[in-house]
């Protein structure tokens, strides 16, 4: 004989993949959520406290995990109760359903917690930073020291608030030193602009003194 699904059930798979989502959301505010603002032009000091979740974003990781493995626990449970895929109950989100809830949820989790990388790969490899001599002499350049980049996207995000700072002609960005290379008309731009869209974006940025 087998026992007819239990409707809490049947929550507790909705509200366990929302809290995974979420969490995921929250793990990639940091890294993926800015750039994404960035290249819409959105700017602004309370698009730079986002990558305040930078530290957290291993404990939002554990999270989103653990509420997904709850609720394939809990599936697995219910469907050793039920003994059969039954529709017992009207109210019931049948167990198939309830599957695919699971599913949709751990594909969105990977996406969402993989997207620094798959942003980076989309993007291609970073340029080189080399200065170069023959620049017109109408552009400027200046090497920034970059401050608080940790995640695959973050020299994207870099580079992409650079590049919608008016003026700007070009600018590379690299991890290993924490750098940008701008080249920039300085008719139209300043240092200071380079480095107050650099700061809007959530990446604090100053003159490189070994430059």
């Amino acid at each position: 004989m087998t026992t007819p699904p239990d409707p809490a059930a049947d929550r507790g798979a909705r509200w366990g993949v929302a809290a995974a989502i979420g969490a995921a959301i929250a793990a990639s505010a940091c890294c993926t959520v800015p750039l994404l603002l960035v290249s819409l032009g959105v700017g602004g000091a309370w698009v730079s406290s986002l990558t305040a979740f930078e530290p957290y974003r291993p404990l939002f990781i554990a999270v989103a995990v653990g509420a997904l493995g709850f609720v394939a626990w809990r599936e697995w449970r219910v469907a050793r109760l039920t003994g059969v895929d039954c529709d017992c109950e009207e109210d019931a989100v049948q167990p198939r359903t309830r599957r695919a809830i699971l599913g949709v949820g751990v594909l969105a989790v990977v996406l969402l917690l993989a997207s620094p990388w798959i942003v980076r790969a989309a993007s291609g490899p970073p340029a080189p930073t080399v200065l170069t001599t023959d620049a017109p002499l109408a552009t400027a350049q200046v090497v920034l020291a970059v401050e608080g980049m940790s995640c695959a996207s973050c020299d994207v995000t870099v580079e992409r608030a650079l590049l919608n700072v008016d003026g700007v002609d070009a600018a590379e960005v690299s991890f290993e030193p924490p750098r940008a290379v701008v080249s920039f008309d300085p008719t139209r731009a300043t240092v200071a602009d380079l480095m107050a869209a650099t700061t809007a974006a959530g990446y604090p940025t100053t003159p490189a003194t070994d430059a």
